[in-house]
């Protein structure tokens, strides 16, 4: 008898590509190069420690895009009309579980294994996030603020779990403007799909959005040169970062004209950034 193995694996696919596991692998990344910049080599001492870290910042970000899809239901239908939640393939009651199983299971961790420290950065996360979605996404650049601090807090999460914040306040800002470009480049896209939303290209166009974007880059690639000139990182953090910060350019300049494709570029500026960064703490 023939069975159709692949109708087995279609939920955990359909689960998978809910989640959007990219954006956590980010994280993750972003949670290593943390522990990397904050001890070195020495990080192979507290891989227990990092790695529950990086498990938090992967269930908070799964968590944190299951809610988004909660909420941009009516959004999404015609901004991403493929997502689970609008083609019925996974129900609205499994997605809530879901959220709050994600969101339940970083603090118990880091109140298991972290320090308090650690544990509250988790909880105020998960509060930016919820007053995200709720509230702030829908007033414009005050939103685009509120994922952009988010995203920084890994730096600072990795750093602090490990008891050796120091330099993360530093990449806290790099990792926030970055971001903060993508976050206005992603609403220029969506422009035309938005539902309820205030957003900055909303109130002042997409072209003034778009400058504003690169105008952001352009300090982040500014900013990006200074560890190396306060010989916080050595020549080969600069080697790296040089692609980085070309890709953040392209990002900002190919927004102009199409902010689907600067949207894209960004993303990669942004993992190569994150290299750029491993590559300072081993060097």
């Amino acid at each position: 008898m023939y069975y159709n193995v692949s109708r087995y694996f279609r939920p955990l696919k359909e689960w998978i590509g809910f989640i959007r596991p990219i954006n956590g692998l980010m994280g993750i990344v972003g949670t290593i190069i943390s522990g990397l910049i904050a001890l070195g080599l020495n990080i192979s001492h507290h891989v227990f420690v990092i790695s529950v870290a990086a498990a938090c910042v992967f269930l908070v970000t799964s968590g944190g895009n299951i809610l988004n899809d909660l909420i941009d239901v009516d959004a999404d239908r015609l901004n991403h009309p493929k997502r689970p939640l609008v083609t019925g393939s996974i129900k609205v009651s499994s997605a809530k579980v879901a959220f709050y199983v994600l969101f339940l299971a970083p603090i118990i961790l880091s109140a298991a294994f972290l320090n308090v420290y650690a544990t509250a950065i988790v909880f105020v996360a998960e509060l930016l996030l919820v007053s995200y979605e709720l509230k702030t996404k829908n007033l414009g650049l005050s939103g685009n603020i509120t994922i952009s601090i988010l995203v920084g807090l890994i730096f600072v999460f990795g750093g602090i779990a490990l008891n050796s914040p120091g330099r993360m306040l530093f990449l806290f800002l790099l990792a926030f403007l970055a971001n903060l470009s993508r976050e206005i480049i992603k609403d220029i896209q969506d422009m035309g799909g938005d539902v309820g939303r205030k957003t900055l290209p909303m109130s002042i166009g997409a072209k003034n959005a778009s400058y504003i974007a690169l105008g952001i880059v352009v300090a982040v690639v500014v900013i990006s040169y200074l560890p190396f000139y306060l010989s916080i990182f050595s020549i080969y953090y600069l080697l790296v970062v040089i692609f980085s910060d070309a890709a953040f350019l392209a990002s900002g300049y190919t927004a102009l004209r199409d902010p689907g494709k600067g949207q894209q570029i960004s993303k990669i500026g942004m993992i190569l950034g994150l290299l750029s960064f491993a590559v300072g703490g081993l060097t």
